[in-house]
């Protein structure tokens, strides 16, 4: 009653200030009733942070007066407003920022887009339209505003500096008071809300936030700049303590990109050379997939957490495409931030010692760096360039009526519902992938790839007195190339010593390709052709290439007719691939090919080979061969091609595949290979015992080997521990699989083998389908093994027929096995029937592990069938 009264001498002057209307305990009845049932009162104002609780009052209101985000669509009309006679400035902007949707927020604060306007009106040729502009202008205009105020204004700007940089690498985004006390900011000063703001809003202590996350990385690289380039040595001590916490190549990509562009704004003689070396050092650190916390990666940017999911499914599935990538990331930073700190000279030693021995992408050529240092072409290994057509649907199954015909399905197997996570239907799964596929190439194809840019950096020296190593050409599903990339890649073929052609898919390419081939066919050192039927035109071109070492012809439907009769026309040749599957192409090489006694690597795979073979003719005349395939279901002198080999000191690799191979001869001359490093035996029968015995002994005396995929059969199985305790001998063994041939007996043999000090270097143990191997078995294994530092990678996968159903002494004694093993990254399990508290325990304990946020437990079967589920 008095409030009414109260309410009715005040009319429209009363102002309620509600928190959570919408929750209605929260609110007094009385007032309520005030609210709803106030009629003296001409308007009902409501003022609000957060108006979606306001839907129940909403009815009773004349006026909503919301406080909202500045959107963006409003800097875009101002700026329309203001300068609609430079549209094309408009434009760039309107699309830097569409493309970096991370950065909107930006012009989402008023103050950023008055500065934009200032500084385009002060500077209309000024193209600059980036983040990095922005953020100048804002610090331009406020210089302008306090000029009488200077001094406090740079004493503030450093303190927030400290703050932001502080705050960044601790992945803090709001503020206390004690924060801005401790890093001498005065909350009290006005300049301070020029760089901050601060929200008291139902709030009992206010939070501080700097105008914009973006905002705060760029002071805080202004700070470490400062800090690095100081006099006082303390200063230099935080700078480099502060930039060491970017520790790993990954950081440079995600989290820290755009704090690294901001840092390279600021000319620093100083901290040019600093920050060049610790980042071209990043690489050396083996610990490329930093221990970032996705909770940090969320305060960030929303975009980062994605991005780091991103890069680590590209380190798993392709180190080498990972750390091109990086690499050149990197290099772009560091050449960036040695010419904006004016101090190339100072950092080029750390720039050509990072180029030693590296591949580089054709466009990291139009660098500046490598116009004013063409001489760095010569630490590099090679060039890369790449020419796509529009990419295709892969499918993950081309052949279903093979897989059918393959996979058993009255074998399915019965499982405990528990462990249904186990298996994922294939056919589903492909579709999923396919799906995926479309979505990404649908955007892909959409892009017009533009020809290089070859018109600036080391493009623009005349004449090229250091040219390009090694040229790679790599070229996918294109049937030819236009005037316009003729014309390019004429005029990189012209700046390379050797180049490489390695065609996928791509019918008719070599033809387009004909005036580079034959103005340049001397530099032209492989040619690799996958999926690509050549023409007569094209063999006619390839076999005009003097200086081809190289050649390697796979998966062709046809024998190309006059290429292979007329090798002997490439007298340097040094490698051969065939891989003609049902083909046989040697009764066509002629005799003179044989004789040239150059050849060092052979790669055959071929049906048959009949008659007076070729293939040891050939291996006859080249004494420095080092590296030899064989694939083949009959090689009728199989004596006489072991012999042949036996002469070979320098062979280094062995590989055959296919029922050709005989193991007594094999075994008789194995003595001979001191040299070997790789011998791969892969699904070969060595079905006696007494071979077996006598390739066990011998395996101990190939003190150089570092790869061994064993062959199955009884006689393997019989003599597995044998083999095992010979691998002690074999000191620089990184990798050994066996297939099928392995009991409990002998799997711990390698437990055995390992803690006595042998396998010292194994990174790879592959023990796929070794069904003879129990429960029981595995279990004692993973308790005993211990003491491989290097290994990672452990196969113990089986087939969905002989299926383990773990329990839980066996999950914890694999658990404690795996924190035993530092380098451990994969372990693949499939066949395991593994429960959710399996599949968690392996979960808490990957966490725990030193290779953590790289670590992959592979324990899923994808089958075009379903198992049966038992209730």
């Amino acid at each position: 009653m008095c409030l009414r009264n109260i309410m009715h001498q005040l009319k429209n002057q009363v102002l309620f200030l509600l928190d959570d209307y919408k929750e209605m305990c929260s609110v007094p009845q009385v007032i309520q009733k005030l609210i709803q049932k106030n009629h003296s009162s001409r308007t009902c104002l409501l003022i609000a942070v957060r108006t979606n609780r306001t839907r129940d009052i909403r009815q009773y209101l004349h006026t909503i007066l919301e406080i909202k985000a500045f959107p963006f669509y409003n800097t875009v009309y101002i700026l329309r407003k203001f300068f609609s006679h430079d549209l094309i400035r408009l434009r760039k902007f309107l699309i830097h920022f569409i493309i970096n949707a991370n950065l909107q927020g930006i012009q989402k604060t008023p103050l950023f887009v008055a500065a934009v306007c200032a500084n385009w009106f002060r500077n209309p040729f000024d193209q600059s339209y980036d983040d990095v502009a922005v953020f100048k202008s804002y610090m331009e205009c406020l210089s302008l505003k306090h000029k009488t105020s200077a001094e406090r204004l740079k004493a503030t700007v450093s303190s927030c500096g400290e703050l932001a940089l502080k705050g960044f690498f601790s992945s803090c985004f709001e503020f206390s008071d004690d924060d801005l006390v401790e890093a001498g900011v005065d909350e009290d000063e006005d300049l301070t809300m020029c760089l901050m703001s601060k929200f008291t809003a139902q709030r009992l202590k206010p939070v501080y936030q700097f105008l914009d996350p973006a905002f705060q990385e760029f002071l805080a690289g202004m700070r470490l700049m400062v800090l690095l380039d100081s006099d006082r040595q303390e200063d230099q001590d935080l700078g480099l303590y502060y930039l060491k916490q970017i520790h790993s190549p990954m950081m440079t990509i995600s989290p820290c990109n755009n704090f690294l562009t901001y840092v390279s704004c600021y000319p620093s003689t100083k901290a040019g050379p600093k920050i060049v070396s610790h980042l071209l050092h990043l690489l050396d650190n083996k610990e490329s997939l930093e221990n970032i916390s996705e909770k940090d990666n969320r305060k960030h940017h929303p975009q980062v957490l994605e991005r780091v999911h991103m890069f680590r499914s590209l380190w798993q599935l392709s180190p080498d495409d990972y750390f091109s990538l990086v690499s050149k990331h990197l290099l772009t930073i560091a050449i960036k931030i040695a010419y904006q700190s004016n101090t190339v000279e100072a950092c080029s030693p750390f720039i050509l010692q990072f180029l030693q021995g590296r591949t580089l992408t054709l466009d990291m050529l139009k660098l500046q760096y490598f116009f004013d240092h063409p001489e760095s072409l010569l630490s590099l290994r090679s060039i890369q360039v790449s020419i796509s057509g529009n990419m295709k649907i892969m499918s993950p199954i081309p052949d279903i009526s093979f897989l059918e015909r393959c996979w058993d399905k009255s074998q399915a197997p019965a499982i405990h519902q528990d462990c249904a996570s186990v298996f994922e239907d294939r056919m589903e799964w492909a579709r999923d992938v396919v799906e995926k596929q479309k979505n990404i190439l649908r955007v892909m194809n959409m892009t017009v790839q533009a020809p290089p840019d070859i018109s600036t950096g080391y493009w623009k020296l005349s004449p090229k007195q250091h040219k390009i190593p090694l040229l790679e050409v790599h070229v996918t599903d294109m049937d030819g190339v236009d005037q316009e990339m003729l014309r390019i890649l004429m005029a990189v073929f012209s700046a390379s010593q050797r180049i490489e052609l390695h065609l996928k898919g791509s019918r008719g390419f070599i033809e387009s390709l004909c005036p580079a081939l034959e103005q340049y066919k001397a530099s032209f050192t492989k040619c690799s052709i996958n999926k690509s039927e050549l023409n007569a035109v094209e063999q006619e071109l390839l076999l005009n290439l003097p200086s081809l070492e190289s050649l390697e012809v796979s998966e062709t439907t046809q024998i190309p007719d006059q290429l292979f009769p007329n090798l002997d026309k490439f007298p340097c040749l040094k490698e051969l691939s065939v891989n003609m599957n049902q083909k046989n192409v040697f009764p066509v090489i002629p005799d003179e090919f044989l004789n040239l006694h150059h050849m060092e690597k052979l790669l055959i795979k071929i049906s048959t080979e009949n008659g007076p073979s070729k293939i040891v003719k050939l291996i006859e005349n080249s004494p420095n061969l080092n590296v030899f395939h064989l694939q083949c279901n009959f090689f009728s002198d199989f004596e006489s091609l072991m012999t042949v080999l036996a002469s070979c000191k320098k062979l280094k690799e062995i590989n055959f595949s296919g029922a050709f191979f005989k193991p007594i001869p094999f075994v008789t001359i194995l003595t001979n290979f001191i040299s070997l490093k790789i011998l791969n035996l892969d699904l070969q029968e060595f079905p006696d015992k007494e071979t077996s015995e006598k390739f066990a002994y011998t395996l101990g005396s190939l003190r150089n080997l570092e790869e061994l995929i064993l062959p199955t059969g009884g006689g393997i199985h019989q003599v597995a521990k044998l083999i095992i305790q010979q691998c002690q001998h074999l000191r620089c063994l990184r990798v050994l699989s066996f297939f099928k041939t392995l009991n409990d007996d002998s799997v711990m043999e390698i437990a055995k083998v390992a803690i006595s000090g042998g396998f010292q270097k194994l990174e790879n143990l592959n023990l796929l389908m070794n069904h003879k191997i129990t429960e029981e078995g595995y279990r004692n294994f993973f308790q005993l093994l211990d003491n491989l530092p290097n290994l990672q990678e452990l196969t113990i996968s089986r087939h969905f027929t002989e299926c383990i159903r773990a329990q839980a002494t066996t999950v914890k004694s694999l658990s404690q096995c795996m924190l035993r093993l530092p380098s451990l990254t994969t372990i693949n399990m499939v066949s395991w029937l593994l429960d959710a508290e399996d599949i968690t325990l392996l979960t808490s304990t990957k966490e725990k592990h030193p290779q953590s946020k790289h670590f992959n437990i592979r324990w899923k079967w994808i089958l075009p069938f379903s198992p049966i589920i038992q209730k």
